[in-house]
C-alpha cells in the first residue's frame, strides 16, 4: 500500500515537455496559473457577449426585479435604480478586468500583488465559499428548470410518489433532477476553459430566444406589461410606497445591492479577461453588453411577473422563471406544452452555462492557486462541484435563511478585497507587475513583503469592514436592534467598503511604501506577450526554447533563466 507521499506524488499535475523547458510545477505554479500565452487566449468580443448573456438571462437575473420593489419603489423607480447600478457595476468590472486582459494572470495571482505571497490565501478562501455556495444554488435552480423540461414531455414526473421525509424541503422529483443536472456538468468540465466558446454561444443564444419569446408572449397576451406597472402596482407586493427621504434610501440601498449581489464577478473579471485574443476585447462587452443584457432582464422578469398576477391570481406574483413556466402548462394546452418543453430546456442550458462558468471553473482558479501542484482547473472545478454538492442546497434554500442572508450580503468582505485591489493596480503599482515574482515565495520576490504577508492589505480590510459589520449583524439577525444611522450606513455597504478600503490601502502605501513598484521582467520568460500585443516597456520577448528554469526545492522558489 502506497505511503502518503507516494499517493501524493502520483497525483502531481502532469506537465508538458514544452511547458517543462521555461518553468516545472512547484508550490506555487502550473500551467493553469501562469501568464496564459498566446496560443490559449482563444476568447472574442462574441464569447465575452454570449457569457454576459448567460449571466443576466437566467432564474436569478430574471427574479431580481423582486427585490427592488420590496423596497417600495415603483417600476419606474425600480428600473431607473437598476440602470444607474448596472453603469456602477459595469464600470467596476471594466477596472477589475484590465490586470487580466494586460497581464493575462488571474484574480488569485493579482492577490499576491497586493497581499503578499501567503496572505493571499484569505481573499482567495473568501472567494471559494461564494463558488461553492452559489454552484449548490444555482445547481439546484438548474434542477428545477430540468424537471420543467422533463415535465412538459412526462407530466407524471409532478405526481411522482413521495419517499422523503418534510425535513428535507423536497420531494422524490426534486432530487431526481437535481442529481441529472449535476450530473450534466461533470463531462462539461472537461471542456477546458479556453475552447468553452460555443458552449457559450449556444447557451447564450438559447437563454436570449426564450427570455424575449416569453417577454413577447407575455405582452400579447395582457395587451400590456399588466397591472404591476400601474400607479396601483405595489399593492400587489402589499408593500407601502416609499416617500421622502425613505425612497432616498430605498434607491441608495437598491443601487448598493446589485454590486453587493454581483460582488464575487466583479472581483475576479481578470479570470476571464485573461483569455482575450487581443486585451481590449473584453471592454466593450462589459461596457455596453452586460448593462444592457441586466437592464432588459430585470424589466422582462418584472413584465412577465405582472402578466402572471392578471391570468393566475391564485398564483400571487410569479418571480421565478421555473415556476411560471409550470404554471403555463398546468393552464394551457398542447401548445403551452411544446413552448414551455422548448423554454425548459433553453433555461437548463443557461443554468449549465453560468454555473460551469460563474462557479466551476471559477472555483477551479481558485483552488488551482492554493494547491498548484496537485491541482489544475478541471480537478478544482470537479472538487467545487462536489462540495457544493455536501451543502445541500435543498436545506440551504428552504430551511432557516440566515446562511443565505449571510451569503447574499458577502459583499460586505469582497468589496474591500475588490476597493484593495483597483487603488493597488492602477494608483499604487501603476499598472505594473513582475510577472516572475508571483512565483517566488522568497525574500527575493518584491512580493513577499514581511514573510508573505503585506499587512497594509488587511489593515485597510479591517477598517472598512468594521464600521459596517454591526448593520451586516442586524441584517443577517432582524431580531439585533441597531441606531438608524448604522442602519443607513448598512445601505451605503458597497460602495462605502469599496472606496474606504481602496483610500485606507493608498494613503499606507504612501506613508509606508512597497518595494519593487513600477518593475517589470527584463525577459518575457513566460511567453506571454504574443503577436496581437508588444511586451510592456523594459521587457525583452523571449522564445519558449531559449528560456530554461531551475527550481529550489526547500522553499519552492523558482529562478528564471534566459
Amino acid at each position: 500500500m502506497p505511503s502518503w507521499k507516494e499517493f501524493l506524488q502520483r497525483i502531481e499535475v502532469k506537465q508538458k515537455d514544452d511547458e517543462a523547458e521555461v518553468w516545472q510545477n512547484n508550490r506555487w505554479l502550473n500551467r493553469d496559473n501562469v501568464p496564459l500565452p498566446a496560443h490559449r487566449r482563444l476568447w472574442g468580443f462574441w464569447t465575452y457577449s454570449g457569457l454576459w448573456v448567460l449571466t443576466s438571462m437566467n432564474v436569478s437575473g430574471l427574479s431580481s426585479g423582486a427585490s427592488l420593489l420590496g423596497l417600495g419603489l415603483t417600476v419606474g423607480e425600480a428600473m431607473a435604480v437598476v440602470v444607474v447600478g448596472q453603469v456602477l457595476i459595469a464600470s467596476l468590472m471594466v477596472a477589475t478586468a484590465s490586470i487580466g486582459a494586460y497581464w493575462h494572470v488571474s484574480f488569485p495571482m493579482w492577490n499576491r500583488v497586493v497581499w503578499g505571497m501567503i496572505a493571499a490565501y484569505f481573499p482567495l478562501l473568501n472567494r471559494i465559499i461564494l463558488s461553492i455556495t452559489w454552484n449548490a444554488t444555482q445547481g439546484w435552480f438548474g434542477g428545477q428548470c430540468l424537471k420543467v423540461f422533463l415535465g412538459s414531455m412526462f407530466p407524471s414526473i409532478y405526481h411522482m410518489k413521495n419517499t422523503l421525509p418534510a425535513s428535507t424541503y423536497m420531494v422524490n422529483a426534486d432530487f431526481m433532477c437535481f442529481a441529472l443536472f449535476t450530473a450534466l456538468c461533470i463531462p462539461l468540465i472537461l471542456i477546458p476553459p479556453e475552447r468553452i466558446r460555443i458552449p457559450v454561444m449556444a447557451g447564450a443564444c438559447m437563454a436570449l430566444v426564450a427570455s424575449t419569446c416569453l417577454f413577447i408572449w407575455s405582452l400579447a397576451r395582457a395587451h400590456g406589461a399588466g397591472p404591476l406597472l400601474t400607479t396601483e402596482g405595489l399593492a400587489l407586493l402589499k408593500v407601502p410606497r416609499a416617500t421622502g427621504s425613505a425612497k432616498a434610501w430605498a434607491v441608495l440601498y437598491g443601487i448598493s445591492a446589485q454590486a453587493g449581489s454581483l460582488c464575487a464577478g466583479i472581483l475576479n473579471q481578470s479570470d476571464y479577461s485573461r483569455f482575450a485574443g487581443r486585451p481590449r476585447q473584453p471592454f466593450m462587452a462589459i461596457g455596453i453588453v452586460a448593462p444592457i443584457c441586466g437592464i432588459l432582464t430585470c424589466f422582462m422578469g418584472i413584465a412577465m411577473a405582472s402578466v402572471a398576477a392578471q391570468f393566475y391570481p391564485k398564483q400571487g406574483l410569479i418571480w421565478t422563471i421555473y415556476v411560471l413556466l409550470q404554471t403555463i402548462q398546468e393552464n394551457g394546452g398542447p401548445g403551452a406544452r411544446a413552448a414551455v418543453f422548448f423554454a425548459g430546456f433553453a433555461f437548463t442550458c443557461s443554468q449549465l452555462g453560468i454555473n460551469l462558468t460563474g462557479n466551476l471553473y471559477s472555483g477551479g482558479v481558485d483552488l488551482t492557486s492554493i494547491w498548484p501542484r496537485h491541482l489544475n482547473i478541471r480537478r478544482g472545478a470537479y472538487l467545487t462541484l462536489a462540495l457544493s454538492v455536501a451543502m445541500c442546497p435543498w436545506s440551504l434554500l428552504y430551511g432557516s435563511n440566515a446562511f443565505l442572508s449571510v451569503m447574499g450580503g458577502y459583499g460586505v468582505f469582497l468589496g474591500p478585497i475588490t476597493g484593495i485591489m483597483v487603488f493597488d493596480y492602477f494608483l499604487v503599482h501603476k499598472r505594473k507587475v513582475k510577472l516572475t515574482n508571483l512565483y517566488e515565495c522568497s525574500p527575493s520576490s518584491i512580493y513577499y513583503y514581511y514573510k508573505g504577508v503585506n499587512w497594509r492589505a488587511p489593515v485597510a480590510w479591517a477598517c472598512a469592514v468594521g464600521p459596517i459589520l454591526p448593520g451586516f449583524i442586524a441584517h443577517v439577525d432582524k431580531s439585533i436592534i441597531v441606531p438608524a444611522g448604522i442602519t443607513k450606513l448598512y445601505y451605503l455597504c458597497y460602495p462605502f467598503v469599496f472606496t474606504t478600503a481602496g483610500v485606507v490601502y493608498f494613503a499606507l502605501c504612501t506613508i509606508f511604501p512597497v518595494p519593487g513598484v513600477g518593475e517589470v521582467d527584463e525577459y518575457d520568460v513566460f511567453g506571454t506577450f504574443g503577436d496581437a500585443e508588444s511586451a510592456p516597456e523594459g521587457t525583452t520577448p523571449v522564445d519558449k526554447e531559449d528560456a530554461t528554469v531551475n527550481v529550489v526545492p526547500v522553499n519552492d522558489r523558482a529562478t528564471f533563466v534566459v
